[in-house]
């Protein structure tokens, strides 16, 4: 029985193996980096009021039912 040649050499299959673990590893790497860190949310995030403008009267509902 004739063994059926292999697409890939055995250091190419290590070489993959090797590349797959170490972007599995940054990839959780990355993952818990971003879980210790509040995301940024640009002006939405900040506590500043909202600025008055001049003439403009609060929302206010017309009647209570």
């Amino acid at each position: 029985m004739r063994k059926k040649p292999s697409l890939f050499t055995a250091n190419e299959r290590r070489i993959a193996l090797i590349v797959l673990l170490t972007a599995g590893v940054l990839t959780l790497g990355i993952m818990a980096l971003e879980g210790m860190f509040r995301p940024s949310l640009g002006l939405y995030g900040s506590s500043m009021s909202a600025p008055s403008l001049p003439n403009v009267i609060d929302a206010q509902p017309l009647a209570k039912f």
